[in-house]
């Protein structure tokens, strides 16, 4: 009760504090029809999703991963051109399976991006669809892929697998691959797996090897340097709310991060309340990056729970230390289910956002659930959220349905709000903005390709070609943007490290996005992973995506 008065309070305050719009600021537009992903993505059990330019025009193509049981399609690939999407014709990519996550990455640096999916392998219910392993495809070239799932090493039978994540630990220039294992099962067999890239498209677990915990379930894995040591470390959600945190001393072995345990821990998870995915990035703008985690709790509706925000406190040399200010940053409890959490400007502005998997509807409009950054008071970010208002509950005779399920069924009839598993980001249309795809699980209820169409600041978009014991596709480098010829702390834009693989079961492009606001020209400084040293690129004009190689 004291929890639940201090949220309101705080909420209350913040809307006093800054003034609410009367309509959300994030204009979002379902194109799914216009740009021909219909009626491909139709009548899918949609629980994954991945972009990646897998023939090299410069436009991100996607995958759609699929629980093909229960009259659902099996996953899919749909090529983008230019912004216009059409089904690929490969047979052996309409994958079967309970699909869970997928990740397009380029594992021997030849420029080609492979494609890995995830599978929940739990041979439940005698449908061979329960038992159906991941599946890993080499691309030969112009997106023409070949099915290695067996001779690489990544795909043993019976592994319930969800998040995916890639990752250069060892500092050999090859990324290797990170999975995670479902905490649903009585027993977990396995835990998180990383699968180290032996070269040719062959990987060996060592898992154990490098002191990753054995039987730890979850369902998101996450890998970023937190401690600014230019060594990829790992985070592992937990089913049962213990979440981890283990550091790389650079000798390509992990040990947890003291202390780290205790103030990640969710003492509400049990049973069916579960954490979800997570997001790491730097929200105020510090330099150090942040953690937000969102959930899967079964009733919420009941007891709203909030998505938890961890801001990074560490000291210069030191362990990596956090604080949760969910509460004082205006992250209010959610009445709904909040799987995929994603870290992005969706309006430019220059301070990062916080993304929900949740729609609301209004007058047949999608508006996707975003926590706009008001940027830092009194030493913390503020985040203020209003599409949750749209078409809210109207009376109490609603709320008293709370506690049957009724209202969470009522609201889904009348198509007012949907959640979904996942919700991968990409600017599809390379227009400058974020857009996102969001699989719907429920077969009778449409998927969402929301285009962005928010009117918002200048942006920049920064890729990295790496050689030379550096990954190609820059996985690792850390980007910090400033204000052209202000290169210090505190004029900076932001950072970002490129990551692929974050949220819930979503994969995206080794790409980082910046929101810039009113600046027109920015000086780019990249640190590349593994003290392989530094790219600096000044007076760089906005608005456009740049490449930057060693």
């Amino acid at each position: 009760m004291r929890r639940a008065m201090l949220c309101v309070a705080i909420w209350i305050s913040l809307l006093t504090e800054f003034a609410v719009s009367a309509e959300p600021p994030f204009v979002f537009r379902d194109v799914g029809d216009e740009t021909g992903l219909f009626p491909h993505v139709a009548g899918i059990r949609g629980h994954g999703a991945a972009w990646g330019d897998i023939d090299g025009d410069g436009w991100a193509d996607l995958f759609v991963v699929t629980f093909h049981n229960a009259g659902s399609k099996p996953s899919l690939f749909v090529r983008n051109e230019k912004g216009k999407f059409r089904l690929d014709p490969q047979e052996h990519l309409h994958t079967s399976g309970m699909g869970s996550g997928a990740l397009f990455a380029d594992f021997t640096n030849s420029g080609r991006l492979d494609l890995y999916v995830s599978n929940c392998a739990h041979g439940k219910k005698g449908d061979p669809a329960f038992s159906a392993p991941s599946v890993f495809f080499r691309n030969d070239g112009g997106g023409k892929f070949t099915d290695i799932s067996q001779e690489s090493g990544t795909c043993p039978p019976l592994y319930e697998g969800r998040g995916v994540a890639a990752l250069d630990f060892d500092g050999d220039g090859l990324l290797d691959l990170l999975t995670c294992e479902q905490y649903y099962s009585p027993k977990v067999k396995v835990g998180p797996v990383l699968y180290r890239n032996r070269g040719g498209h062959r990987f060996e677990n060592v898992s154990e090897a490098v002191g990753l915990p054995v039987g730890f379930g979850g369902l998101c894995v996450l890998a970023s340097d937190l401690n600014a040591d230019g060594w990829p470390d790992i985070f592992l959600t937990s089913g049962a709310g213990e979440h981890r945190l283990y550091l790389n001393d650079g000798r390509g072995h992990f040990r947890e991060a003291p202390g780290t345990s205790d103030i990640f821990r969710w003492s509400n998870a049990k049973g069916e309340d579960t954490p979800a995915g997570a997001c790491i990035a730097d929200v105020n703008r510090d330099g150090l990056p942040d953690v937000v985690i969102g959930h899967h709790f079964k009733t919420p509706w009941i007891s709203p729970v909030p998505i938890r925000l961890y801001l990074n406190r560490s000291k210069a040399g030191g362990d990596p230390k956090f604080e949760d200010i969910t509460d004082t940053a205006g992250l209010e409890p959610l009445l709904m289910k909040a799987p995929h959490v994603e870290i992005q400007d969706f309006d430019n502005d220059g301070w990062p956002d916080i993304l929900v998997s949740i729609v609301k509807f209004k007058d047949g409009q999608p508006h996707p659930l975003i926590y706009k950054n008001l940027g830092v008071r009194d030493g913390l970010p503020r985040f203020r959220e209003e599409a949750w208002a749209i078409n809210d509950f109207p009376d109490d005779e609603d709320r008293k349905q709370r506690s049957s399920g009724k209202l969470f069924a009522k609201m889904l009839e009348e198509k007012k709000f949907v959640y979904m598993a996942p919700c991968a980001t990409s600017d599809f249309d390379r227009d400058g903005r974020l857009d996102m795809f969001l699989p719907n699980w429920w077969i009778e209820s449409r998927s969402l390709l929301l285009r962005n169409e928010t009117p918002g600041g200048n942006w920049l978009q920064v890729s990295v070609e790496g050689k030379g014991g550096v990954n190609r596709m820059g996985v690792g480098a850390r980007v910090h943007v400033y204000p052209a010829g202000k290169r210090d702390a505190a004029s900076r834009i932001g950072l970002r490290e490129i990551c692929i693989g974050y949220g819930y079961c979503s994969g995206q492009e080794a790409v980082a996005h910046f929101g810039l606001g009113k600046s027109e020209r920015v000086d780019v400084e990249v640190e590349l992973p593994h003290g392989k040293g530094k790219l600096t690129k000044t007076d760089v004009l906005a608005n456009q995506r740049i490449v930057l190689k060693p």
